[in-house]
């Protein structure tokens, strides 16, 4: 059976212009891939120029009781984009609220200790965390319109006292000579979301217990790049299962020695193998999540789809969010085989152009 060994973390990714390639439990104090010697080619380029092709992302999947959404901010240094979009488990009904944000410092913080990422207007959007207060926090309150309610919702967990229930993933992207990190984070959640007509008539959202996973990530992004992120939460035999899986053109060329796969059952974490993705039947069809070491054999089955392109600048994000089930066998290093029947998840596919 496949195997990734878990390693203790290094105190920085890069040191003295090289890369600490692995996959750890725990992380750093800082999530920082700045400093990577001619990252181009073998090139020697400015720090200016080598800074500003660093990409990065902060993603806050959650499902509590009837909903299940993904919360999102992207970094492109001239510009940030937030984005919240969630479904009603049981009717499919899809909500999804997005805005821009201006030039600033930094979008998405690098520091794992306390930090936030915020959207104050039109449509307020926080992730935060705070190892000092020991929370992880989602929030948001986004105004409706005559096609969609207004939304509030407030979603808090807590950081684990075992740091082997995170991940830090470091890998090729997709050679030696650049890097992307990934910092993975399963959370039990609780809290919850509530709708109205207007979001100053929402006075109290309902509490209930859930799950979450938070990934937060920084890469050398090609120009033009592609990627299909999976993420599955739920319960499951009464323990809490999250997993995430991706394909990208990213990904390096060594994939079953680095790659950002991972299973949590309960807090305990799995190294997956690498794997591949494909629907044969299109988008809206269903889809083929499987590796090579028996594993991983999954379908996803969509229920709703949103689809959305931005033209901004120089850049262009086309990208599709997908609600739907997972349906199939995962295996978690210890041999346990869990079996997946109408398991929510979320499926996103994206292409950019820088």
């Amino acid at each position: 059976m496949y195997e990734r060994q878990l390693c203790p973390p290094p105190k920085k990714i890069v040191q003295n212009g090289k890369i600490n390639f692995g996959s750890f439990f725990g992380v750093p104090e800082t999530v920082d891939i700045r400093g990577v010697k001619a990252p181009f080619a073998g090139v020697p380029t400015s720090p200016f120029f080598s800074n500003f092709r660093i990409k990065s992302r902060v993603a806050f999947a959650f499902s509590v009781k009837n909903y299940i959404g993904l919360a999102e901010f992207f970094d492109d240094k001239a510009f940030g984009l937030a984005e919240v979009i969630f479904w009603d488990k049981e009717s499919g009904q899809k909500f999804a609220y997005h805005t821009l944000m201006g030039p600033r410092r930094r979008f998405v913080p690098i520091d794992t200790q306390e930090a936030a990422c915020t959207s104050y207007a039109p449509r307020y959007i926080k992730i935060s965390w705070s190892r000092r207060r020991h929370k992880v926090s989602l929030s948001f309150t986004v105004r409706g319109n005559k096609f969609r309610p207004a939304a509030k919702a407030k979603y808090l967990a807590r950081f684990a006292y075992n740091a082997e229930s995170e991940m830090l993933s470091v890998t090729p992207s997709p050679t030696t000579q650049r890097c992307s990190a990934t910092w993975i984070l399963p959370l039990n959640l609780e809290g919850g979301l509530a709708l109205g007509k207007h979001r100053h008539y929402i006075k109290e959202i309902p509490q209930s217990k859930g799950i979450g996973l938070m990934l937060l990530n920084r890469t050398y992004l090609k120009p033009r790049s592609s990627s299909e992120v999976l993420f599955g939460i739920a319960p499951l035999d009464g323990k809490n299962i999250s997993f995430t899986f991706a394909n990208t053109t990213q990904d390096s060329l060594d994939g079953d020695t680095y790659n950002d796969n991972m299973l949590s059952v309960d807090g305990a974490i799995t190294a997956m193998p690498p794997i591949i993705i494909t629907h044969p039947f299109g988008l809206s069809g269903k889809w083929i999540a499987q590796d090579t070491e028996g594993m991983v054999d999954l379908s996803f089955t969509p229920i709703s789809l949103n689809t959305r392109t931005l033209n901004i600048v120089l850049m262009r994000n086309a990208y599709t969010t997908i609600y739907g089930t997972f349906d199939g066998v995962l295996v978690s290093k210890d041999g346990e085989k869990l079996t997946l029947k109408n398991f929510p998840g979320i499926v996103k596919k994206s292409h950019i152009r820088l």
